[in-house]
């Protein structure tokens, strides 16, 4: 009589994924507006994420190694990130110090992308990890690709989560007149939380 064998295969971790309509329609309008009003701001610097298109992208991110300034983002980011908190029971986790309260914003214009790289861990044992709000699309292209994975139908209200110290991403290149506004919501998480959000 034969045996039957039976073999268990972990599901394998997913390491981006999209949370539809998580931000409110107004919260979006006040995010793009307050991005408009300061883009010429000092605290505006150039990304310095595509070498052939300089001064195409600005972010208010600042280099890793620095701790950002108090930068007065308007209340929408604020309830965001709180929500997000809230959400995902982030209270006890930090963000990446070069980011001010843990976001980033960042513009982009005409030509513009963003190279392929993978970003940094800030504190031993976790994992980097971006809720990003993509709350204006550009006319054409300023697709995020993770993984080799093109993301092409992510509204201004959803969040796309993913891994960004663990895994290779890029945007593509926008086109027309209107520019891709990023909010970028940061964590450093372990191993425990990354496991709860991913798997």
């Amino acid at each position: 009589m034969k045996k039957r064998v039976v073999v268990s295969i972990a599901p394998k971790m997913s390491k981006s994924f999209i949370l539809r309509n998580f931000i409110f329609k107004d919260d979006v309008k006040a995010l793009n507006q307050w991005t408009l009003d300061n883009c010429n701001q000092e605290f505006f610097e150039d990304a310095n994420m595509d070498p052939d298109n300089p001064g195409t992208r600005f972010t208010t991110r600042f280099p890793n190694e620095s701790v950002a300034p108090d930068i007065q983002y308007p209340n929408a980011a604020h309830i965001v990130r709180q929500r997000i908190i809230n959400y995902f029971h982030l209270e006890w986790y930090k963000s990446p110090p070069s980011y001010s309260h843990g976001i980033v914003n960042g513009i982009g214009y005409e030509g513009g992308r963003i190279d392929n790289h993978i970003d940094p861990t800030y504190y031993p044992n976790t994992k980097t990890v971006h809720f990003n709000a993509i709350t204006q699309q550009a006319d054409v292209g300023g697709h995020t690709i993770i993984g080799g994975v093109e993301y092409k139908d992510i509204n201004s209200t959803d969040l796309l989560i993913y891994q960004v110290s663990e895994i290779h991403h890029e945007v593509t290149p926008t086109k027309g007149d209107t520019p891709r506004i990023l909010w970028v919501f940061g964590f450093c998480l372990d191993d425990e939380k990354i496991q709860e959000i991913f798997l």
